[in-house]
């Protein structure tokens, strides 16, 4: 649906078979539109309209492999068709080639910023890289340009609430228009923010139950029998929802850390560095990386990676006595006391907060 929308943007050509070409594209005889399309790079090779049809002929078959490198030969003939940005993402998403899908979104929505769809799916992308502050601000823009989509409604519920605002969450899926599939799954991760994990396991395996693909549920089940400490139903669960999507950089740690707690550590070093080339700025691979090598004496790499980690998360307690205990060992003791005495700062405030939040909730009563 999304990969013809081109089509419609780019100015008539004369030429008769370009023309013609569009004609049948537009009612459907896709090979009769190959044939013309084909027909017009033999004598004119560098027609960037001629070469992205073609690549929307090849996007409309779900041949998505093939049309990349013919969008791209149009970009490189006529950098200014910024509508092939659009197409282009659309394809690359299609094939979980997120990273690549949200560039061209972002080149296309410099010249195009109130295109609701584009915020969608870069908004998407960007989920499913991990990158959930700049998703749900993607998403809701989409929202507040067409409200009414019930897509765009189902994408900013299920981003708000995996970045943590499950009360968002619910208000939105209140107004959507019933999709049970959808809102099993968002109800799911609400109760699962809400700390209701058996609620949450239930509306997850009632999804799975009608959608085995559901990439979603799949891992959001891997989570739960991890925090139960079922390794190996959470391997399982993990291991296919990465056949599912390969690009979920979350799921590609978590597997990561139970292989290597399962004693299958070069597995888990492996798939710790994999989430690193899937997102960027994710200390949690970092600091497991560290740990690893920290425990193997390997402490040139403990320290590159812990430091690394606290660059990223400089307030997380567990990256800083690490670090800490990795400068002791190689006798460098001013640091260590450096981070010890972090360590020590960061846990005052946590309880800080708690009496503060104990007495302010006492004088609420």
């Amino acid at each position: 649906m999304l990969s013809v929308w081109f089509a419609f943007l780019l100015a008539a050509v004369p030429q008769q078979a370009l023309d013609s070409g569009q004609q049948a594209f537009q009612a459907g005889d896709l090979t009769r539109a190959e044939q013309l399309f084909r027909e017009h790079l033999k004598t004119h090779p560098n027609s960037a309209e001629a070469l992205s049809n073609l690549a929307a002929v090849h996007a409309r078959r779900e041949q998505f492999a093939e049309a990349i490198p013919l969008y791209q030969k149009a970009l490189h003939a006529d950098p200014n068709l910024i509508p092939i940005h659009f197409n282009i993402a659309v394809s690359l998403g299609r094939l979980q080639r997120y990273r690549e899908a949200a560039d061209h979104l972002g080149v296309f929505l410099k010249s195009y910023p109130r295109e609701a769809r584009a915020h969608q799916l870069l908004g998407l992308c960007l989920a499913e890289m991990g990158d959930l502050a700049r998703a749900v601000a993607e998403l809701e823009t989409s929202y507040r340009e067409n409200a009414r989509d019930s897509s765009i409604v189902y994408s900013l519920a299920y981003a708000q609430v995996r970045a943590g605002d499950p009360d968002r969450a619910a208000e939105l899926l209140a107004r959507s228009e019933a999709n049970p599939v959808q809102s099993k799954l968002i109800q799911g991760l609400i109760e699962y923010q809400r700390g209701r994990f058996e609620e949450a396991r239930v509306f997850f395996e009632e999804v799975v139950s009608a959608d085995p693909n559901n990439a979603p549920a799949m891992a959001a089940l891997g989570r739960l029998n991890l925090l139960a400490h079922s390794d190996a139903k959470a391997i399982a669960y993990f291991e296919r929802t990465l056949k599912l999507n390969p690009a979920d950089s979350e799921s590609t740690y978590q597997l990561g850390v139970l292989y290597e707690r399962n004693e299958r550590a070069a597995e888990g070093v492996a798939m710790l560095k994999r989430a690193l080339t899937l997102r960027a700025n994710y200390p949690d691979p970092h600091y497991q990386l560290g740990r690893i090598a920290f425990r193997a004496k390997d402490y040139r790499t403990a320290l590159k990676e812990l430091e690394e980690a606290r660059r990223l998360l400089p307030d997380q307690e567990a990256i800083r006595f690490m670090l800490g205990r990795t400068y002791q060992a190689v006798g460098r003791e001013a640091e260590a006391k450096i981070e010890f005495d972090e360590v020590r700062r960061l846990k005052a405030a946590v309880i800080e907060r708690s009496r503060l939040r104990v007495e302010s909730d006492a004088l609420m009563k």
